[in-house]
C-alpha cells in the first residue's frame, strides 16, 4: 500500500489526520491545540508555553517518572512544543506498541495535575529559558525583529513570556487555561507511520469525544505592521541585525513564490547575500534571509551578525542586493538551483515520521486542509521567474522596512539615523 493521507472525523467531530507508512516501524501521534502566545493577555504572556511543560510533570494515573519508564519501555518518548498560533503534545513508539504511545498521550492531555509544586518548578525551569534566551543574542534578535514589526501586538511577543508575567501566573490561572482552551473546537489528532487508520480514529474518539466544546470564540486580530528602526542596546562588540518586511500568511496562494524569493536573496552559500557579503567582502560569517507564514499575516527577514562598526555597511549592501533582483531581475539558472535546494531540504526532512506528522499538523491547523509531499512539491515547481521578481516588488518596499539592532546603544543609534537614506 502506498502512503496515504486522510483527514477523517471522529463521531464527535474531531479532525484526526492521517499518513500511513507501511514501510515505516514506527508511528507518531499528536494532540494539537489550536491556542498559542498570540491567543495569551498582556498580563499572562507566556502561560501556554508554562501549560505546555507543566502537561510533562505526571497526571492523576502517572507520575512524571512512570510516563517516562513507559513510553521508553515501548520504544518511544514524548515531546512538545509551543508556537504563537499552537501547541501540540507528541507520543512516539514501535509500530508493536502504538497502544501505549496512545494511552499516555491522552493521558497527559485529559488528566494533568496542575498543582502548586508542579507550577513553582516549572516557573524556574521557564524563568531559566527565558534568561538564556535573553543572553543568547543571535536568538534573542528574532524576537526583537518581531516585536519591532509587530510591536504590542501578541504576535510581537516571545512564546516564553517574560520573567515578570511567568512569576504572576498562579494554578487558577493555568488550570483556567487548560479548561477552556484544551477542547473542542480548537483540536486536532495528527498520526503517521505504520499505523492503521480505522484504530487511530477509534481511539481518538474514545479518547477525546466526551470534552465538552469549549464556549468562548478565539478572537484574534491581524497585527497591524510597523515600518521602523529600533536599537536593543547590548555592551559588546558584535551586532545583532534583523531587518525585513511583513510577508505573506499560510493560506497566500503566493507563498510559494515568497519561499524561493528568500532562497534566491539569502538560502545557502550559493544565494546572493552570502556571495556579496560574506565570500566578496567578509564582513559576515554568517547572513540569511528566511520567511515566516502564520494564519493572517507573515514575515520576510534577514538576519546577520557583524562588528559593531560595519553593521550599517551590511545593511546597505542587502539594500543593495534587493534593489537589483527588483531591477535585474534573476540569472540564469538561480531559479531552477533555488527550487531545488529548497525542494531537497524538504524530502530529507521528510525521512522521519515525526517530522512527516508536525508538516501535516502544522498545515492543517493554519489552512484547515494539507497537502500531500507531492502536491507542495507541484507547487513549489510552478513558480516562474516573473513571480519570484513580482514577489519582491511587492513584498520588498523600502516604506515597510523594519530594522532591529542588537548592539551598543550609542553607535546603533548613529547607524540607524544613517540608514534612513537607504533606497531600494
Amino acid at each position: 500500500m502506498k502512503n496515504e493521507i486522510l483527514i477523517e472525523r471522529t463521531p464527535g467531530g474531531i479532525p484526526v489526520v492521517m499518513e500511513r507508512l507501511p514501510s515505516s516501524h514506527s508511528a507518531s501521534f499528536s494532540v494539537y491545540f489550536g491556542h498559542g502566545s498570540r491567543d495569551e493577555t498582556k498580563e499572562q504572556a507566556g502561560i501556554a508555553h508554562m501549560l505546555e511543560h507543566m502537561l510533562f510533570k505526571g497526571t492523576v494515573n502517572r507520575t512524571a517518572k512512570q510516563m517516562a519508564e513507559e513510553i521508553e519501555s515501548a520504544g518511544g518518548e514524548t515531546n512538545g512544543y509551543t508556537t504563537k498560533e499552537v501547541t501540540t503534545y507528541q507520543s512516539f513508539s514501535l509500530d508493536e506498541t502504538v497502544g501505549i504511545a496512545q494511552d499516555i498521550l491522552a493521558d497527559m492531555v485529559l488528566n494533568p495535575k496542575l498543582d502548586k509544586d508542579c507550577l513553582v518548578t516549572e516557573k524556574n525551569v521557564v524563568t531559566q529559558e527565558i534568561r538564556m534566551l535573553e543572553n543568547d543574542p543571535e536568538e534573542n534578535i528574532h524576537v526583537q525583529f518581531l516585536e519591532t514589526l509587530w510591536g504590542e501586538h501578541p504576535m510581537g511577543r516571545s512564546e516564553a513570556g517574560s520573567a515578570e508575567t511567568v512569576a504572576s501566573l498562579t494554578v487558577k490561572d493555568v488550570r483556567s487555561f487548560f479548561e477552556e482552551r484544551y477542547r473542542p473546537p480548537y483540536m486536532a489528532v495528527v498520526a503517521t507511520g505504520n499505523i492503521e487508520h480505522a484504530q487511530v480514529v477509534d481511539w481518538a474518539g474514545r479518547s477525546f469525544d466526551y470534552l465538552e466544546r469549549s464556549n468562548g470564540n478565539r478572537s484574534r486580530d491581524p497585527p497591524k505592521p510597523l515600518a521602523r528602526f529600533m536599537v536593543y542596546p547590548r555592551d559588546d562588540a558584535q551586532a545583532y541585525v534583523g531587518m525585513g518586511f511583513p510577508g505573506l500568511s499560510t493560506v497566500s496562494p503566493d507563498r510559494f513564490a515568497q519561499r524561493l524569493l528568500t532562497s534566491v536573496l539569502g538560502m545557502g552559500t550559493s544565494s546572493r547575500l552570502f556571495q556579496a557579503v560574506r565570500e566578496r567582502s567578509g564582513l559576515v560569517y554568517e547572513i540569511f534571509s528566511s520567511s515566516a507564514s502564520y494564519t493572517d499575516c507573515g514575515a520576510v527577514s534577514v538576519f546577520y551578525n557583524t562588528s559593531v562598526k560595519d553593521q550599517e555597511k551590511v545593511a546597505r549592501l542587502v539594500a543593495q542586493e534587493i534593489r537589483k533582483l527588483k531591477t535585474e531581475g534573476l540569472e540564469e539558472g538561480e531559479l531552477m538551483r533555488a527550487k531545488r535546494l529548497v525542494k531537497g531540504i524538504y524530502v530529507r526532512r521528510l525521512e522521519s515520521t515525526e517530522t512527516r506528522m508536525v508538516r501535516l499538523g502544522e498545515m492543517f491547523m493554519s489552512t484547515g486542509n494539507v497537502l500531500s509531499a507531492d502536491e507542495y512539491l507541484k507547487m513549489m515547481d510552478q513558480v516562474t521567474e516573473e513571480q519570484v521578481v513580482a514577489m519582491a516588488d511587492r513584498l520588498m518596499d523600502r516604506k515597510k522596512l523594519s530594522i532591529a539592532m542588537h548592539a551598543p546603544g550609542k553607535e546603533s543609534e548613529k547607524a540607524a539615523k544613517n540608514l534612513e537614506d537607504l533606497d531600494f
